[in-house]
């Protein structure tokens, strides 16, 4: 278990006291009034996503190493007495299991594309934000900065590329700005994530245009903008009004990965990092 004042995590799970939960709130609150303010409409998707749907993604094509799906118990099979024993011991065999047909997202952002699918979006483009909760296998956990349950603030565009690209220019001067005004020491990095086919020419192009920028603490990265041009558009059939697949940019916050940056930034101390968040967020307002 993770010792962090006011903070509890094990196996990857968190559970956050009075001041950081006032904190993230604050923080969150200050990411949608931005998202508002640039046109932003909040938006809730499900917790749960078909396997088949986020397979049209290339989610398990791409990070199957993350996968976390949800089952139910087969009751019908296996008898009570075994499932009780099962879960007393802390976990249910295979065999006790039915076939997984839903699963924990890994990004928030899945569930914005699924939710548009088969639909047209204006000529102006739109803009969404919503506060996802992403599940993730990682390798290893550590404290709040890799959690198995984590939230994840976003802002996603859907439009021409102009739009798209328009967003991720806004995205990274509020980043910029916000970093800024805290006092949080951020360095901006290209990063990588395969939104395309890994053959042809959608691979050449991703390896000569980078698609995802992060913006890291202390080699953590707590943000990040992000462009898959028409992918989202072509695999979800969502078209623009004037015809063709829509491009998608988004930026995300990783809330819990933020809390652990400010709490190392002012020496644990969640009242500094509360006072230096809120000035933020009146210098911004």
């Amino acid at each position: 278990m993770s010792v962090m004042t006011g903070v509890q995590v094990w196996e990857g799970l968190v559970a956050l006291e009075q001041e950081p939960t006032r904190l993230a709130e604050t923080l969150d609150g200050l990411c949608t009034r931005w998202a508002k303010g640039v046109g932003a409409v909040a938006l809730t998707v499900p917790p749960l996503l078909p396997v088949a749907d986020l397979a049209v993604l290339d989610v398990y094509r791409n990070f199957p190493q993350l996968a976390l799906v949800s089952s139910a118990l087969d009751v019908d099979t296996v008898g009570a007495g075994q499932l009780e024993q099962e879960a007393v011991a802390g976990r249910f065999a295979p065999g006790s299991l039915r076939p997984a047909g839903l699963a924990l997202p890994s990004s928030a952002c899945y569930g914005v594309y699924l939710h548009y699918r088969h639909r047209q979006v204006p000529q102006d483009g739109e803009l969404v934000t919503l506060l996802g909760q992403c599940f993730r296998n990682e390798d290893h956990f550590d404290g709040l900065r890799r959690l198995k349950a984590f939230r994840m603030r976003e802002v996603v565009a859907l439009g021409t590329p102009e739009q798209a690209t328009a967003h991720l220019d806004r995205s990274a001067r509020f980043l910029d700005a916000l970093a800024g005004a805290i006092g949080l020491p951020l360095e901006r990095r290209a990063a990588s994530d395969p939104f395309y086919d890994r053959s042809g020419a959608r691979a050449a192009f991703q390896q000569m245009v980078p698609v995802k920028h992060e913006y890291v603490y202390k080699g953590m990265a707590i943000a990040s903008v992000n462009t898959h041009h028409a992918f989202f558009g072509e695999r979800c059939s969502i078209a623009l009004s004037g015809g063709g697949p829509v491009s998608t940019s988004c930026v995300g916050f990783g809330i819990e990965r933020w809390l652990h940056a400010l709490a190392d930034h002012f020496d644990g101390d969640w009242s500094q990092a509360q006072d230096a968040v809120e000035k933020a967020g009146t210098s911004l307002a």
